[in-house]
Parts: structure tokens; C-alpha cells; sequence
């Protein structure tokens, strides 16, 4: 571990944090996600001569968060991510994920000050929340609307994703095993940060569901543990089923992408009449921060509605 961990190398103390990280079980994305912004502040402070870990102060910190948020080529990268304005969210989560490198390294006494100490969370810009409309729901359902094989499937991961409101991890995880057919619930294993949760589909869901599972998935597929499964008999992952959403969209004429179908749930579930608390258990977020944004949205949304019913100038003659 010595050889590992230099107190004086923000490169082994990067390396050290992510082993740290692997030994407490984080999920891969997250591990994936702090090996990323660790990996470009690195970088940065190479670049700009910035002085040995110990030394680096909240001046320091503030010059990366500011090239982050204003330069828009970045860390010398050709990749798409790289050369593109970062958002509010991006800049956010850059700054929680070295505030929690930076006190992992106080915690284990490898530094005397943490930068973080007195540095606020830079904020998110606030965006309404966009979700599909009915008539880009049905479009969507239209395109995979036959009874090929391919067909059947895809009407059952659009159900899942509009009637759950799952990260596209979560579904594209899911297994046989997960999927109770005589409640119409789905185990979720491994939900952001670890934690499980039970979710329930309605009967419409539960039809497409059904429908491919007893009619039409292969029984003899090559992962038959995984739920969803692609022409050849193997998982369908977190690419193909990313791919397939937005093959889906463009057949339908639909600006779509998973976690707009995850929009769409929460909006809906809420303008039905569901509650905040409830959807928050749903959707597997740890606070009421984001789910509270579904509600700002769904207020926004349908304040400009009752505003074409009610604008004042088009009712002054029936006043």
C-alpha cells in the first residue's frame, strides 16, 4: 500500500482513492465517474504547474471548476464530450466527486487542509423538465407496432420505461428472475448506489410483458438469466438498448432518448395524481431535490396550458 499511496503524488493518491472505492463496492459508473474527473484535474494541474497535492488550496480548485465551465475544448480531447460547452450539471458533478476525493484523503490524514473545505457547490441551472407528449407516445408505439419478434420486445421495453420510470441500467439489467407475474412487479437489484427496490407495472405493461416472455423470447438464449435479449440470443446492454431507443425515435419522427422516457413517466405519474413521496421511492432518488423538479416542471407545463384556455387578450370580447 506504501508503494501504492505517495503522500506527495496526486496520481497514487488517485489510484489509492479508486482501489478505496472498490474495496467499499461502489458501483462501476460512479468509480467510472471519479476516475474521470480525477484523471482531468490531473491533468490540469500538470498543465498549469500547479504545486504537489498537499499544497493545492481552494484558489487553485476554483481555476479548474473555471476552465470546466468556460473552455469549451478541453484537456487537449478530440471526443465529442470534450469539445462542447460543459452544463451547470456537468461543472456539479466534477465538484462532488473531488470533494469526496479530497475528504477521503483528510479522513486518512494525507493531507492537512482539504480545499473543499470552504468552497460552496457551484449551482445548477434550473431547466424545465421536457416529456413526451401522448401523440409522440403513440408514434413511438406505432413503429413497434407488428408481431415480428423484434417488434414484441421493443413494445415491451418502451411499456417498461414509460410504466416504471427505470434508469436505462436498470432495465437493461433486469433478469428473468426479477419479473413477478402474478403482481406485475419488477425486482430492481441494483439501483443507483446499490440499493434495491420493488416497482409495479400497470396491466398494459404487464400484456407486453408477458406477451414476450411466454410467446416470444428464446428459451434457449445465450444469457438466459437477462430479460431482454437481441437477435443473436445475447444480453441486450446499456449500448443496444441506448441504440435501440433512438432508432425507435427517429422511425417515429421523436426526439427521444432513455431518460426522457424516464421524464415522461414522472410527469405523467404526478399530472395522474400520484404523489412526491411516492414517486421518489420509484424513481430511486436518495432525496426530494430532483423529484421536486418533476413537479416544477409539471406546473410549468400545465400553467401554459390553462393560459391557452384563459389568456386575458383572447377572452377580452367574452368578458
Amino acid at each position: 500500500m506504501e508503494s501504492l499511496v505517495s503522500t506527495t503524488s496526486l496520481e497514487s493518491l488517485a489510484r489509492g482513492y479508486v482501489l478505496n472505492c472498490k474495496t467499499e463496492g461502489k458501483s462501476p459508473k460512479t468509480i467510472s465517474v471519479y476516475e474521470m474527473a480525477l484523471r482531468n484535474l490531473i491533468w490540469y494541474c500538470r498543465e498549469q504547474g500547479f504545486p504537489e497535492v498537499q499544497k493545492l488550496t481552494a484558489v487553485h480548485i476554483r481555476h479548474f471548476l473555471w476552465y470546466l465551465a468556460s473552455e469549451p475544448h478541453r484537456w487537449n480531447s478530440t471526443s465529442p464530450a470534450a469539445r462542447r460547452q460543459a452544463s451547470s450539471t456537468t461543472v456539479n458533478c466534477y465538484f462532488r466527486a473531488l470533494r469526496t476525493f479530497f475528504n477521503w484523503l483528510e479522513r486518512e490524514e494525507l493531507v492537512i487542509e482539504n480545499p473543499f473545505k470552504n468552497l460552496r457547490a457551484p449551482k445548477i441551472n434550473k431547466t424545465v423538465v421536457q416529456a413526451l407528449s401522448p401523440a409522440e407516445i403513440d408514434r413511438l408505439f406505432k413503429v413497434c407496432s407488428g408481431r415480428s419478434v423484434l417488434n414484441i420486445r421493443n413494445t415491451a421495453i418502451l411499456s417498461i420505461f414509460l410504466d416504471t420510470g427505470l434508469r436505462l441500467s436498470e432495465v437493461a439489467n433486469l433478469t428473468i428472475d426479477d419479473v413477478n407475474t402474478d403482481d406485475g412487479s419488477l425486482l430492481i437489484r441494483h439501483g443507483k448506489g446499490g440499493k434495491q427496490r420493488i416497482v409495479r407495472i400497470g396491466t398494459r405493461a404487464q400484456k407486453a410483458l408477458w406477451k414476450y416472455i411466454t410467446l416470444y423470447r428464446p428459451s434457449n438464449s445465450n444469457n438466459n438469466h437477462r430479460l431482454f435479449i437481441n437477435r443473436g440470443g445475447d444480453a441486450l446492454g446499456l449500448l443496444g438498448m441506448k441504440i435501440l431507443i433512438n432508432r425507435l425515435g427517429d422511425k417515429a419522427k421523436v426526439k427521444v432518448h432513455p431518460h426522457k422516457l424516464r421524464h415522461t413517466f414522472a410527469i405523467s405519474f404526478l399530472r395522474a395524481g400520484g404523489d412526491v413521496f411516492s414517486l421518489q421511492y420509484l424513481l430511486g432518488h436518495s432525496t426530494l431535490q430532483m423529484t421536486q423538479r418533476y413537479l416544477q416542471s409539471l406546473n410549468a407545463n400545465d400553467a401554459a396550458r390553462a393560459h391557452q384556455k384563459f389568456s386575458p387578450l383572447d377572452n377580452l370580447g367574452k368578458l
